[in-house]
């Protein structure tokens, strides 16, 4: 029993802790309402009706979300949304963030990476080609660029425990 008890007790203490409580907290908060926001894009891709956003010179989420730039590849960019902020909930369960493997740490760097490259990208088409703004695509571009300091914030962290 005492063996067993001992070899838990190192198999324990070689995992890595988890990240801090805030970092787990923020991180889950901010991927659950990026989550929510894509589930209400996407519905409105297929329901234009279903749009709830006010339709002033600049700000005109009908004209951002139904433009030629709403659609990548023909995958509707809500459902790209869909897909990362479920992709990324799955990098922040304790199990992933404990993971000494790599390819997990490095697919929540290069995923929100690739996040803030599309918000870079459909921002200058907001901008600098439709010279419209959607409020519900900025709330997901903001949770995005969150999330990239966020996972910056830890991988920082974990580097300063190496050391």
């Amino acid at each position: 029993m005492t063996q067993e008890m001992t070899a838990k007790g190192r198999a324990e203490a070689a995992r890595p802790p988890l990240p801090p409580a805030w970092f787990q907290a923020a991180a889950w908060l901010l991927t659950l309402a990026g989550l929510g926001i894509s589930v209400y894009l996407t519905i409105t891709h297929y329901d234009e009706g279903a749009l709830v956003c006010s339709a002033t010179s600049t700000i005109d989420c009908h004209a951002v979300t139904t433009s030629d730039y709403s659609t990548l590849l023909g995958i509707p960019m809500p459902l790209l949304g869909l897909a990362f902020f479920v992709g990324f909930g799955a990098l922040l369960t304790p199990w992933a963030l404990r993971s000494t493997w790599a390819p997990l740490r490095w697919g929540r760097v290069a995923g929100v990476s690739v996040g803030v490259l599309m918000v870079v990208y459909l921002v200058t088409v907001e901008l600098a080609i439709l010279h419209k703004i959607c409020l519900w695509c900025t709330g997901v571009h903001v949770v995005t660029v969150l999330l990239f300091l966020l996972v910056l914030a830890d991988e920082f962290r974990r580097i300063g425990q190496v050391d």
